[in-house]
């Protein structure tokens, strides 16, 4: 099971750079959901974290299409209903594109238009996503059962809730508050990388 860490577009940024360079060694894949920053803010933040150290394979560039070939990194997330994944795979067939999903029909809409994985949620409940329902498990689980790609779980993930992911198919879980927001980001990171471990019987 993979671990995703998702940036939340709050942090300062000298102490978000510090922040991924903390937790990089302990997750997988690290999304940087940057909104509030323009293409360049945002073309220069990536680059000032791949010079800073942080390894490019573990870099996945949000929404901005063109970001990816210009500094090398080669993962893109989506957000939800992209009609142009499958324009974004036919020239760039190398790049792996993921897709934010909150339905059944939006995430078989993805893999029809070639997304390389969906990431579903929100699952429990979140502060991210306050008065709105979660999906939990159930919904979790008809979707894994529904595509052949990989599905990752989002929303209210803590390190407690891990063990419920196992045996029911999902690729990785993505945390976003509960790394970013957290007292100590790192500490937070390898408690739930063991979490994951123990469930995958490495520990």
């Amino acid at each position: 099971m993979q671990l995703y860490a998702v940036t939340n577009g709050e942090t300062e940024e000298t102490k978000l750079i510090s922040t991924i360079l903390a937790i990089a060694p302990f997750v997988d894949h690290i999304i940087l959901r940057e909104k509030q920053k323009s293409r360049l803010e945002y073309l220069q933040f990536v680059q000032v974290l791949i010079n800073s150290g942080v390894p490019k394979e573990v870099l996945c560039i949000h929404t901005h299409v063109k970001i990816p070939f210009l500094t090398g990194v080669n993962q893109l997330h989506l957000p939800e209903y992209r009609t142009n994944i499958g324009e974004i795979k036919r020239f760039f067939p190398s790049l792996r594109v993921g897709s934010s999903v909150h339905s059944l029909e939006a995430a078989k809409y993805a893999e029809d238009n070639g997304a390389d994985y969906v990431m579903f949620g929100h699952i429990y409940q979140t502060n991210s996503k306050p008065g709105i329902k979660p999906r939990g498990l159930y919904q979790l689980e008809q979707v894994i059962h529904a595509l052949t790609i990989p599905v990752i779980a989002i929303g209210g993930i803590t390190g407690d809730r891990i063990s419920h992911f196992k045996d029911i198919g999902v690729t990785g879980v993505a945390v976003m508050s509960g790394i970013f927001s957290a007292t100590c980001p790192k500490t937070a990171a390898m408690s739930l990388r063991k979490e994951v471990e123990k469930i995958e019987g490495l520990l």
